[in-house]
């Protein structure tokens, strides 16, 4: 399939009833260290890099902008030199072109803190491109924090026994050791989310007690997660390689990859443990060593065994190699000949993990329907974020971050 019949294809789904934040030819977005992807938390100051590639690759002029938003994800009052020092509204400087892949594409990475951008606070952010036009084509979010206080997690079994075997509980004890704050019950804000995941974050949560200057949480409910299950991958490192997953590989113009057709994992109604990597999406080629040029794009078609949802319900697949965005690009059809929910995704090769959300029309997701189940062995990361601010601030600091692993859950 040549690029003009991907544009076509992609130009068709735009129109349907979501709309897509990322236009066809963006792809494969992802904040990174090094050749890692990661959820998108970094120390303030520390160094990390976007990257995107562009499917039509002719090296067209990119332009980024850094947005401070309040803890909600909303744009702030804080003027640029506020925050920022340095330009706003940057030429991306660079970029790669592919190299002995099918499909033809420009990679482009930026790099942060750079010449010409320094972050001066911590808190939240979104990272804008724009092409030559001044049209936006990508935005990411992003969080940079400060350690001014020690807060740990702990995963807990949660005691509502009748979500038990469904659901984590989080326990937080926060230390703000010898900082001094205003109002600390008032203007100390939590978030925590499950696998970097922003649409089920727990948020207001208030302390449960305060002994001197520490804050702990220990609610019975309050700070429950649906577990959900591992996420699903497939690898497409060697392309000529059929793996677990891959019962067929063809090429036409690109390479087409047919994964083996799946049922709702909730119908085993028992747990069962295997690796993933929490949802993440790591480009490679087995054969090369560079994959942000090396890693070709293939379509990967994926067959569901799940019975027709309500009108009031659509299924998507989704994880990092898409932000997790509900749009026509990643919710699955259900073709009513074979009684199963069909797609097809272009992705860049690697190892990806992916999984089946349900959202109502609002594009709410409905954790409780997982139709892959919910199990409360199941292995997630946890991430708080300790949000401060002064009564006289105009903003919000970051100012703790804890992490957990559930695989260490306790009764």
């Amino acid at each position: 399939m040549n690029r003009f019949i991907i544009s076509i294809f992609f130009f068709i789904i735009s129109f349907q009833s979501f709309a897509v934040l990322d236009p066809y030819y963006i792809r494969s977005a992802m904040f990174h260290q090094g050749n890692e992807s990661l959820i998108p938390i970094f120390k303030l100051g520390e160094r990390f890099q976007l990257s995107f590639d562009d499917l039509i690759g002719d090296g067209s002029d990119y332009y980024y902008q850094i947005v401070h938003c309040t803890r909600d994800w909303k744009k702030s009052d804080l003027k640029i030199t506020e925050y920022l020092k340095g330009a706003q509204s940057v030429q991306i400087p660079s970029y790669q072109t592919s190299f002995n892949t099918f499909q033809a594409f420009a990679n482009y990475t930026i790099s942060f803190p750079n010449r010409d951008s320094q972050i001066m606070i911590s808190g939240n952010f979104i990272l804008e491109i724009y092409n030559v036009d001044g049209e936006k084509v990508l935005e990411r979010r992003f969080v940079l924090y400060e350690n001014l206080a020690q807060v740990s997690l702990e995963v807990k079994k949660t005691r509502n026994l009748e979500v038990a075997p469904f659901k984590q509980n989080i326990y937080m004890n926060i230390d703000f050791g010898n900082e001094l704050l205003q109002n600390p019950k008032q203007n100390v804000n939590v978030v925590i989310l499950q696998n970097g995941q922003w649409y089920n974050a727990l948020t207001n949560l208030k302390p449960q007690y305060i002994l001197g200057n520490q804050f702990k949480y220990q609610y019975d409910e309050e700070t429950n997660f649906w577990a959900g299950n591992e996420f699903l991958y497939f690898d497409t490192s060697d392309i000529r390689q059929i793996n677990n997953n891959v019962s067929k590989i063809t090429r036409s113009e690109l390479y087409e990859v047919y994964l083996y057709p799946t049922k709702p994992l909730k119908e085993n109604k028992t747990y069962s443990f295997y690796q993933d990597v929490n949802g993440a999406f790591k480009p490679r080629n087995k054969f090369r060593e560079n994959p942000n040029t090396e890693a070709d794009y293939t379509w990967v078609y994926l067959t569901y065994n799940l019975e027709k949802l309500p009108s009031s319900q659509k299924l998507y697949v989704v994880g990092m190699f898409n932000d997790y965005q509900l749009n026509n690009d990643s919710e699955m059809k259900f073709d009513s000949e074979s009684n199963t929910y069909k797609t097809a995704l272009f992705v860049k090769q690697g190892f990806t993990n992916y999984k089946y959300v349900i959202a109502d029309n609002r594009g709410k997701v409905l954790e409780e329907l997982n139709p892959d189940g919910n199990f409360y062995e199941t292995e997630n990361i946890y991430h708080a974020l300790v949000y401060y601010k002064n009564d006289s601030d105009r903003y919000e600091r970051i100012i703790g971050l804890g992490n957990a692993d559930s695989k260490l859950i306790t009764n």
